[in-house]
């Protein structure tokens, strides 16, 4: 009896797990001079090492991206896209919060990060049928520019626009203020979501920026796979039996 338990639980754990794991980094390095307009569909579909993308630890073949994937909220234009590379030495800090050692990352030395515009912006993540996301973590911070705080609003939304991972945080100058925000959140098979970043007060104090944003793909196994585990679990709890 204990074998049979024993067994079962060793299907179970094995069904619950995903089939494998693969991470991406986005550095914001190489794709761009400062005031560049990020392109539209940046770290899309990575699945090797590119201009400011890096995959050491996998790759996410399966997970498109689209910045400012609302871009109306800007403008009132949806195709727009606030979001811009910046070099300047004011982004230092949010550059060496997480350093990636790479041009992918800081080009040439030089700071590579991702400019808010706007008091709101966006980032869509689509997973292909079959695969979910995973949003790891992203470092974002202000510039000591300005006095006084800035208060964000960060959320995670999925296609029905409910909300499933949120965060407020607090930015104060006239230090530079630098977060690593961890949603460490895993999304459904072949769900899309909108990562948001929501101003809160008016006027928000210093520039904003994110760097270093990680994600993941995970893949469901294939009912095929899934029966052939479950036939080869049969075959051995009938062995068992058998004892």
């Amino acid at each position: 009896m204990i074998r049979h338990i024993t067994l079962l639980g060793a299907l179970a754990a094995l069904l619950a797990v995903p089939s494998y794991s693969h991470a991406t980094i986005l550095g914001f390095g190489q794709i761009g001079g400062s005031n560049g307009t990020i392109p539209k569909d940046y770290g899309s579909n990575a699945d090797a090492d590119t201009n400011g993308v890096v995959v050491a630890n996998g790759a996410t073949p399966n997970i498109a991206l689209t910045w400012d994937v609302d871009g109306e909220n800007n403008n009132g234009d949806p195709n727009s896209n606030g979001w811009d590379i910046h070099t300047s030495s004011w982004f230092d800090e949010i550059e060496n919060q997480s350093v990636g050692g790479g041009d992918w990352d800081n080009e040439g030395g030089s700071n590579r990060i991702a400019q808010l515009d706007f008091d709101y912006h966006s980032i869509g993540f689509a997973a292909d049928p079959g695969y979910s996301l995973v949003l790891n973590s992203f470092d974002f911070g202000n510039t000591p520019e300005t006095e006084d705080s800035s208060v964000w609003d960060l959320s995670l939304t999925d296609s029905s626009e409910s909300v499933v991972w949120s965060e407020q945080v607090t930015l104060t100058n006239p230090d530079t203020d630098v977060l690593t925000v961890t949603p460490n959140f895993t999304g459904n098979p072949g769900e899309s979501y909108t990562l948001v970043f929501a101003g809160v007060n008016d006027p928000l104090n210093g520039r904003h920026a994110i760097d270093n944003l990680s994600f993941n793909q995970v893949g469901v196994p294939e009912p095929a796979t899934v029966s052939l585990i479950v036939l080869g679990a049969l075959m051995g709890l009938g062995v068992y039996r058998r004892r």
